[in-house]
């Protein structure tokens, strides 16, 4: 009965030093400078970011991936029925512990009958950085 007890106060400790250790951090949205980006061409996205989007290409995705130099924002809108889409960079800045990144799909701007499958992706370079990527609407 002693050793039960003090089993399930151990368990206790346990949980409570892990649960108290995950802290929740407020994302601030206030700007504290623009981020210089590239959009990177097909020919020149790395071959583990080519892998991303293939696995993902089929549905919407929204994605980072870094390595030693470069953060790579990756966002996919899907499987699309035409060709003809654009997408631009709205907004990406910096605030003191995220960066907060805003595209816009734009439809074709000629439509044909012709349908052909097209998987419209982005894929911005900026220089390494270790703050999370928030992706937003507005």
């Amino acid at each position: 009965m002693l050793k039960n007890k003090t089993g399930l106060i151990l368990i206790l400790i346990i949980c409570i030093v892990v649960t108290s250790s995950c802290g929740i951090q407020k994302i601030n949205r206030k700007k504290i400078k623009d981020i210089d980006f590239t959009v990177v061409t097909e020919a020149e996205v790395p071959q583990e970011v080519k892998q991303i989007i293939e696995e993902r290409k089929e549905k919407e995705f929204k994605v980072t991936y870094s390595d030693d130099k470069y953060t790579y924002i990756i966002i996919g809108y899907g499987k699309q029925k035409y060709e003809g889409y654009s997408i631009t960079v709205k907004k990406l800045f910096e605030s003191s512990n995220a960066i907060f990144v805003r595209t816009e799909f734009l439809g074709p701007k000629k439509y044909t009958n012709n349908e052909t499958k097209t998987y419209p992706v982005i894929v911005i370079k900026i220089k390494y950085n270790d703050k999370n990527v928030i992706f937003t609407d507005n």
